[in-house]
């Protein structure tokens, strides 16, 4: 039977190593503001496209075949997404979240 101190100390150690990926992901978004502002933006569309559909991220989640959690991170703007992901949210949402021009 584990004692009072070593739960405590469990916990300690996840705490600390929790901290220290939150450190690091500070860390990457403080490294290119840019990214993190743009990533940011998906997130408000996405949000937004939720409302105006009447469709809750719970639904979107399903219909993508991703966890909750997972596009609960999307939408707090802590996703770095990949093209494949953008391009799925849009197919769903009916909606285009990046414009990309071709050529000049």
């Amino acid at each position: 039977m584990q004692t009072r101190e070593d739960i405590l100390q469990k916990l300690e150690s996840v705490t600390a190593a929790e901290s220290s990926k939150w450190k690091e992901r500070a860390a990457r978004k403080a490294e290119n503001p840019k990214a993190l502002e743009k990533s940011r933006i998906i997130a408000v569309n996405i949000l937004a496209r939720l409302r105006h559909i009447g469709m809750s991220q719970k639904d979107l989640a399903e219909k993508l075949h991703v966890t909750p959690q997972t596009v609960n991170s999307w939408v707090k703007g802590n996703s770095n997404f990949t093209i494949e992901t953008i391009v799925r949210i849009e197919e769903v949402l009916g909606v285009e979240l990046i414009g990309v021009k071709v050529g000049n």
